[in-house]
């Protein structure tokens, strides 16, 4: 079963994260995140309006609850090694470590 990193970008679109997410359920690929990714998603999903400030922490803790393996911590010794831009030194650390496939667009 493949490892899969699951991105901001896909996690912040509803339709993209409920079927993402349906398909772990369905036992197709095992699903990894970061607090850093669910910080960025969550964040853009209040500062875009979508969902209020309590709604999106709901989100949060209802996903972490759901998913409590998705969970993973990078060490800081490996984010100061990345040379790529700061925002997506999170992208980069967590595949390497943890990740065959990094899922962060949808492909048409």
């Amino acid at each position: 079963m493949p490892n899969v990193i699951l991105d901001a970008c896909v996690l912040f679109p509803m339709y993209l994260r409920d079927t993402l997410l349906s398909t772990v359920e369905a036992g197709l690929y095992v699903h990894y995140w970061s607090q850093k990714i669910l910080d960025e998603a969550i964040g853009n999903l209040i500062n875009k309006g979508y969902m209020s400030d309590d709604g999106a922490r709901n989100l949060e803790t209802v996903m972490k609850a759901a998913f409590p393996e998705a969970m993973i911590e990078v060490p800081i010794e490996l984010e100061e090694l990345m040379t790529n831009h700061p925002k997506d030194r999170n992208r980069s650390q967590d595949k390497k470590r943890y990740s065959q496939k990094w899922v962060t667009e949808v492909v048409d």
